[in-house]
């Protein structure tokens, strides 16, 4: 199979998928609304996304596929306004 390097725009949540001996966070995916999953690039800027945990983003990068696995390298990530799921009424 030819390596292809593809141009994506996803919607998901931000979660970790690698911990230290400490049970840290160390590395992070996207979990997209397609239930796909996308395994966040270890570069400069991937460090960012620990502080991103079980937030909706809106992500822009290009992905590839290695070992079986998607991997994107982000060029853009903008966190998605949160909505409440359950609101309280008052009478």
């Amino acid at each position: 199979m030819k390596d292809e390097t593809r141009q994506i725009r996803i919607k998901g949540i931000v979660i970790p998928v690698e911990w230290d001996a400490e049970g840290n966070a160390i590395k992070t995916a996207i979990s997209a609304v397609n239930e796909e999953e996308y395994l966040i690039e270890d570069d400069k800027n991937s460090g960012q996304f620990l502080g991103l945990i079980r937030q909706e983003v809106d992500v822009r990068g290009m992905v590839r596929e290695e070992a079986g696995r998607r991997i994107i390298t982000v060029e853009r990530c903008q966190r998605l306004k949160q909505h409440k799921m359950y609101r309280s009424f008052q009478k």
